[in-house]
């Protein structure tokens, strides 16, 4: 699951669509591991064939492994040696799986598996490892971390279109990098190639929708999605600041009852009084609360001065901006609603419109309007 920033999704300007679909064919190159700096990683090709490419500052050195050789475990520190060697690069090339993991905190994370090549380089005292991924497999792997629990298809098949169109408009977001893409929530969430129970029918559901983007007036959308939307979905420019014909504002129902619907939270009123005081706000909050009107607001007026609540969430770590503020005793008590910023698709929702005999077209004309379906090379 997860909430992307407006500002990360605005740059589809950056490069032109031919360039953006030449990448795209060629694979993402993704920063895997992106949300947390580590020294530490192995990583094993799982069988077949690999040539293993090291580069340093004064030559370079190749080794080819076939498959039925010995397979060894590689492990990299930040200073990236290879026997002894320090290396610019090491470059792992083939068609198997390669499983990787990186030390964090004293602990190893899980293990993912990726295809692709895989170019390890250091950056300052860490370590950085950047997959080049087929868009097949790295579109799966987005629904998978994105929405793995569900056996849908088609939510599955809705998420597929939505994470493709995203990727398209985004392929140059980090160029600079020396990749296109992270694999956490500031891109889209990306764990490897799909391998827990539901792997199969992701997979056959992004073979399904091969190259569909979600279009409006022959352009990519802002493919917008989030956890929850606690029954009632809003404009992107009431979050944010740009507003998007092809977004709209629904009643969702069948994001209810769900397990990210509802949420509480209490927060000292100290800290709460706080954090507006720095802003330069005062406010009798007992008295305010009671007159706010009931529904999903995107906003407080507070001493006359428009205040975002999207910011307010992020300061405090809130599930949502939908929530029924009220002072009990020493604490703002909060009954809220929803996963994350409330645009575009619900997951939650989808998967509940899935059940019920939706087709992924149908979900995604219920999140957004005015959409028109088209291969990615027709733009």
């Amino acid at each position: 699951m997860r909430n992307l920033f407006l500002f990360f999704l605005l740059c589809c300007s950056v490069a032109g669509y031919g360039q953006k679909v030449k990448a795209y064919s060629s694979g993402p190159r993704v920063l895997t591991f992106a949300e947390q700096e580590y020294s530490r990683m192995q990583i094993k090709v799982k069988g077949g064939s690999f040539t293993l490419t090291a580069y340093t500052p004064d030559s370079t050195f190749i080794m080819e492994y076939g498959e039925d050789d010995v397979h060894p475990l590689y492990t990299f520190r930040g200073d990236l040696r290879l026997n002894r060697a320090g290396c610019d690069s090491i470059i792992f090339s083939t068609s198997d799986t390669i499983e990787m993991r990186v030390l964090r905190k004293k602990n190893w994370t899980a293990t993912r598996p990726y295809l692709g090549m895989v170019t390890i380089r250091p950056n300052l005292i860490y370590l950085e490892a950047i997959v080049q991924v087929p868009v097949k497999e790295y579109i799966a792997g987005v629904v998978e971390a994105e929405g793995g629990m569900s056996s849908e298809p088609e939510y599955h098949k809705a998420q597929a279109v939505l994470a493709r169109t995203w990727l398209i408009t985004n392929m140059a977001k980090h160029k600079q990098d020396g990749y296109h893409i992270k694999d956490d929530q500031s891109s889209q969430a990306f764990k490897g190639v799909p391998h827990g129970n539901h792997a199969a029918i992701i997979m056959e559901a992004v073979t399904q929708t091969k190259d569909t983007l979600a279009t409006y007036n022959g352009k990519p959308i802002i493919g917008f999605y989030h956890s929850n939307s606690g029954g009632q979905t809003v404009l992107p420019h009431e979050v944010w600041s740009q507003e998007l014909p092809y977004c709209r504002a629904v009643i969702d129902p069948f994001s209810k009852k769900e397990s990210k619907y509802q949420w509480t939270k209490d927060i000292p009123v100290s800290d709460w009084n706080a954090y507006f005081f720095k802003n330069g706000m005062t406010k009798d909050w007992a008295l305010y609360f009671a007159a706010l009107p009931e529904g999903r607001l995107t906003k407080y007026t507070v001493d006359s001065t428009p205040f975002k609540l999207e910011t307010l969430r992020r300061h405090f770590k809130l599930r949502s901006t939908y929530f029924i503020p009220s002072v009990q005793e020493d604490v703002v008590h909060l009954e809220g609603f929803g996963f994350g910023h409330g645009v575009g698709m619900s997951q939650q929702g989808a998967m509940r419109m899935a059940q019920g005999a939706f087709s992924w077209k149908e979900i995604l004309d219920f999140y957004f309007q005015k959409l028109e379906f088209e291969s990615v090379h027709k733009l």
